[in-house]
């Protein structure tokens, strides 16, 4: 069963649209500027939705009828609850217009119209033929109205904001950053009934509509590296989106385009490491030579570590031999002749740092403090075991260095 657009050859729905509507130049005055939408099971068409775009935001249904064999099994409402969410985007209000027939009224009314004005005599004036339903002569069109902007699915706002969330997580944001934006997103969208449970790796997202229909989601997100400026823009769209300046579709192709959004270029990641590694040395006491010494162990280490990254090398390899890169590279800075004395250590002090997780360690303080204990952990171990990994690649090339090569280079 599936719902999709007639552009063309509209008239071959006719015969079935003249079962809601009987005069046929009533309908053409509004069917070439309308869109029509089927709901077909296997070819057959069940239902028919066609709906006229007005000025100012709005939208009116013109005409929505069901084979007389499928009525009253959920198709008109399903078509109604498609056509609500389909032109939320577009449209702040959905107008409908039929006779004062009790039935067909309660109909839209369970479909969330509540009443709008009525044109007297619509149906006298008109039709050129009475128009009777359940006995009763229709004489006045009564409009009903549906605001649109409370009308979207569930599923489709978890979704998004499940998105966001996801995105958050991957790229260095808190837990409890992750699950207040998931909450703005869908408090906007008004899913109010909604459970969150949020770890470093992973989202549970449970929802609930009006109805009581429930919508449960589980996305795994691994970790992996920090990239702050993407953290920023999702934080800037959530923003944006709880003070209602952007509606869901804008927000979906917002948040695809805000996951696509590179890294710096590596020689910008290359001097920046090798900066990084040359002022942490100055703070930390090293000489100046040493700090130079330090930029360009910096620098030449986070070649080796976007290398890996590029090639999804693991994460042990890669901290354990950007150890043995770093201390080979500062042993060899050490026995350069026409160079000051260098100590080892200053040179070290700085360099080590591009490598070091801070972002994911304070990012697992964060999180204990806020007592999300499980996160906090697993990021806490995470980042610990990196300082692992190269403390080993530090530690055996020093080794291997002291005790097979004894002490010369």
């Amino acid at each position: 069963m599936e719902i999709r657009q007639i552009t063309e050859d509209k008239d071959n729905y006719l015969e079935m649209l003249l079962i809601a509507d009987p005069q046929e130049y009533m309908i053409r005055r509004y069917l070439d500027k309308s869109d029509m939408f089927v709901l077909e099971d296997a070819g057959e068409v069940l239902t028919i939705g066609v709906v006229e775009h007005m000025k100012n935001k709005r939208c009116e249904l013109k005409n929505l009828v069901t084979a007389q064999e499928y009525r009253r099994q959920g198709y008109g409402t399903y078509m109604v609850n498609y056509l609500s969410e389909y032109y939320s985007v577009t449209c702040d209000v959905m107008y409908v217009g039929t006779g004062n027939n009790s039935n067909t009224l309660d109909f839209y009314k369970q479909c969330g119209f509540v009443n709008s004005h009525i044109v007297a005599n619509f149906f006298v004036d008109h039709y050129e033929k009475p128009i009777y339903e359940n006995g009763i002569q229709l004489t006045d069109m009564i409009y009903l109205k549906k605001n649109l902007d409370v009308v979207l699915d569930v599923k489709r706002v978890v979704d998004m904001a499940m998105h966001a969330g996801k995105i958050l997580l991957k790229n260095g944001g808190e837990i409890f950053r992750v699950e207040e934006t998931i909450k703005r997103i869908c408090g906007r969208f008004h899913v109010n009934h909604v459970d969150i449970f949020s770890m470093s790796h992973g989202i549970f997202v449970s929802a609930e509509n009006e109805n009581g229909e429930a919508y449960t989601k589980v996305n795994h997100v691994p970790l992996s590296s920090s990239h702050l400026g993407i953290v920023a823009e999702v934080n800037e769209l959530s923003r944006e989106i709880s003070a209602g300046r952007v509606k869901l579709e804008e927000a979906e192709e917002r948040l695809e385009k805000i996951e696509k959004i590179p890294p710096k270029k590596r020689w910008f990641q290359y001097m920046a490491a090798g900066l990084a590694s040359g002022t942490f040395a100055l703070m930390l006491g090293s000489s100046v030579p040493e700090a130079v010494a330090a930029f360009l162990i910096g620098f030449l280490s986070y070649v080796w570590v976007l290398f890996a990254g590029k090639h999804n090398l693991s994460k042990i390899i890669v901290n354990i031999v950007g150890g043995v890169i770093m201390t080979v590279l500062a042993l060899a800075f050490m026995h350069i002749p026409f160079l000051p004395i260098l100590k080892l250590d200053g040179m070290m002090v700085g360099a080590i740092m591009p490598m070091i997780p801070g972002v994911a360690f304070v990012n697992a303080i964060r999180d204990i403090a806020d007592t999300d204990f499980l996160s906090g952990l697993v990021r806490m171990i995470d980042a610990l075991l990196v300082f692992v990994y190269i403390a080993i690649g530090v530690g055996v090339t020093l080794s291997i260095y002291n005790t097979m090569m004894g002490g010369v280079l």
